[in-house]
């Protein structure tokens, strides 16, 4: 179909004609052709690079001529960016394009944006729905893209997200893009939607299962025939450590020419942090090759030098862990999945048919390849053939609602609580029942878990439970539901903060271990013969800590948490990137990962704290989280409250004698030139 027979109105043709988009894909004219032009929620199931966004775009031309504005609900952060700004576009329509993907803390907004589109991550959203719904007045689309995620850890946030605005926004069209999947009609029939499913692709698909008894040496063989006539390739792996080993292997076999381009981009991975680490070193050394590893140790400035650069041509290869295949838009000619398996709790285990699917779905560049090339390695020719019907021919697994455990479940059953979204014990019931997974199991899957989570909530003095099933929030729960926390970490924290109360002193290492007595942050693993050594430096540094080491309340959990809060606290002892990677073996990727997300539960503690006027630990964490964001001790609060002073350059001016704000008012600019440089200096005083 040519896009002028679609019924857009000709601004939007126009529009996407200037991007040179004329013809329609075949799944993008099935939904063209279906009830979706007209209002009917629908699920859009098709592989990987076939075009959903687009066919996404079409409808939400109509949507926005009418006059309504466009929810679109994306998982990461990564990918909220991309579709803002594959969606900035729009603003030469006279329409504004609005992204949402940072603090939690939705209440913190004053008054409602002024947005036509809005890109959301799905917590940002579920968040700014619970404090600030009026934001949401007059939408008239919400789009769930990588809808089958609604099977992983952040699947609950989508059910909920799609149940609430069903509920709250009559006549709201809902458009669910999905990857293939084995069960499309439960979830088109739990949407009430239309199922469009193609398995076209614009570009040709080859799937092969590659052997050699050395699956090292064939992988070397399989990309440098890839890279031939400017190919490049994506090698999946299972591990950081394979990521990193399998770059590093295929830069010093293949040779590839190292231009003045690639020294250049190896210069600026390494000098992202101002201590580089040796994994710094490793991957700038891998560029200088053209291969580079890519994985969730990597930092932010960093990935998106190196997608950059592989979008450009510049990187030919990228040795990856799986994380890629979810994440923003990178093909190539060639994707080979070396690692079928990965580690689990209990050994090691084949990964799923989906997974599989979504990495190899990164074969074939449109508009450069005419053909995508997918290959898995076997050692054997058994084993090819195991391999081919398993993964190739294999069927994809269905997807299931993980929304009925406790944790999640107390979690949202809160937050429907605090916003009145839900007033009654029955109109609860009835609300869990429209999720995905009440449609799934029906009431019976989940009354008495309901039951147990609003007994606890009870006990918490979260709710109150009236008479005639009337459920009512307190001051304290509201207050925990907008802060996007579980329950039960609340709960941890109050207890403590409650106890520090009536101490002498503040111990960072107590207040840190609280922070790490959560379901949101991810605890360092402790080896068995680790944990003696563990058990004695804590009793050693017991008078540093909140809770009493012989106690009643110490459980199984405590030495992740401690090892944890030590990790925690090299960073707020001013400790370099590289040291703590040495001490940990944290790269700093996850090390950012880990400090952010303590900065967000000692904001939350502080904001606990403030509430029961419990004003001591309310002063303390929220200087934790000033030191938890800019990694400093104590000292350097005052100074990291400045815009545009972060931990090395307030090391600098307190050292100089440069202790407050009030030392920088009185300050000459030359002397202050001296310590941080005459630009900065002339910021820092324009500032004050």
């Amino acid at each position: 179909m040519h896009l002028d027979d679609t019924p857009i109105p000709q601004r939007f043709r126009d529009l996407f004609k200037s991007e040179g988009i004329r013809e329609l894909y075949p799944p993008q004219n099935l939904l063209v052709e279906s009830k979706a032009m007209a209002g009917r929620n629908t699920v859009l199931s098709t592989p990987t690079a076939s075009g959903k966004t687009f066919a996404a775009e079409l409808l939400m031309a109509r949507k926005l001529s009418e006059g309504k504005k466009i929810v679109y609900i994306v998982p990461l952060k990564a990918l909220a960016y991309e579709k803002y700004l594959e969606f900035k576009k729009y603003e030469k329509l006279g329409l504004n394009v609005k992204i949402e993907m940072g603090d939690l803390d939705s209440k913190r907004y004053g008054r409602s944006p002024d947005f036509d589109v809005l890109v959301s991550t799905a917590e940002k959203c579920d968040s700014i729905l619970r404090s600030r719904p009026k934001w949401f007045m007059n939408t008239g689309m919400l789009v769930l893209d990588e809808v089958h995620l609604i099977a992983s850890d952040r699947g609950p946030v989508y059910e909920i997200l799609a149940a609430k605005f069903r509920k709250m926004f009559s006549g709201i069209q809902i458009l669910a893009l999905s990857a293939t999947v084995g069960n499309p009609q439960e979830l088109s029939g739990w949407l009430d939607a239309e199922l469009i499913s193609s398995e076209w692709r614009p570009v040709k698909l080859t799937e092969k299962v590659a052997v050699g008894a050395d699956k090292n040496q064939k992988l070397v063989e399989l990309v440098r025939e890839s890279l031939v006539d400017g190919g490049q390739t994506l090698v999946f792996v299972s591990s950081r450590k394979s990521a990193e080993s399998v770059a590093r292997r295929l830069g010093s076999a293949l040779s590839l020419d190292c231009g003045v381009e690639l020294r250049d981009l190896g210069e600026k991975i390494l000098n992202t942090l101002s201590t580089p680490t040796e994994q710094c070193k490793r991957l700038s050394a891998c560029a200088n090759n053209g291969v580079v590893f890519h994985h969730a140790g990597v930092t932010t400035r960093q990935r998106t030098l190196i997608e950059d650069a592989f979008r450009d041509g510049l990187i030919r290869v990228i040795a990856a862990t799986p994380t890629l295949a979810a994440g923003v838009n990178l093909p190539s000619r060639t994707v080979i999945v070396r690692d079928l398996t990965r580690y689990s709790g209990s050994g090691m285990k084949n990964i799923p048919v989906l997974e599989y699917k979504q990495q190899v779905g990164r074969a074939g560049r449109p508009k450069y390849d005419r053909v995508g090339l997918a290959y898995s390695i076997a050692r054997s020719e058994s084993e090819a053939d195991s391999v081919f019907e398993r993964y190739v021919n294999g069927e994809i697994e269905s997807i299931y609602s993980v929304l009925g455990v406790e944790p999640v479940l107390r979690f949202h059953v809160l937050a429907s609580i605090a916003s009145s979204f839900t007033r009654t014990h029955d109109s609860l019931t009835e609300f869990f029942q429209s999720t995905f997974f009440g449609f799934q199991y029906g009431v019976e899957g989940f009354s008495s878990l309901l039951e147990r989570v609003l007994d606890k909530l009870e006990i918490w003095e979260f709710i109150n439970k009236g008479v005639n099933g009337l459920l009512l929030p307190t001051d304290l729960g509201r207050r925990v539901s907008e802060l996007y926390i579980d329950p039960k970490t609340a709960f941890n924290y109050i207890n403590l903060m409650q106890k520090a109360e009536d101490v002498d002193s503040f111990p960072s290492l107590g207040f840190l271990e609280m922070l790490c007595d959560s379901a949101e942050m991810p605890l360092l693993f402790v080896k068995r013969g680790d944990e003696q050594i563990l058990w004695n430096e804590a009793f050693e540094k017991s008078e540093q800590l909140l809770r009493e080491l012989n106690g009643f309340d110490l459980d199984y959990g405590f030495l992740e948490r401690y090892r944890t809060a030590r990790l925690l606290q090299l960073w707020v002892s001013e400790e370099s990137e590289e040291l703590i990677y040495e001490q940990f073996n944290i790269p700093p990727g996850i090390l950012y990962m880990r400090t952010s997300v303590a900065q967000w539960l000692a904001y939350s503690a502080s904001e606990i704290a403030r509430i029961l006027e419990l004003r001591r630990s309310a002063d303390e964490m929220r200087k934790m989280e000033l030191r938890l964001r800019s990694g400093v001790k104590k000292e350097l609060v005052p100074l990291i409250r400045i815009k545009g002073v972060g931990r090395v350059r307030a090391r600098r001016l307190f050292d100089k004698g440069y202790q407050k704000p009030s030392d920088l008012r009185k300050a000459e600019l030359k002397e202050l030139a001296s310590v941080v440089g005459r630009k900065t200096a002339e910021k820092l005083l324009k500032t004050l």
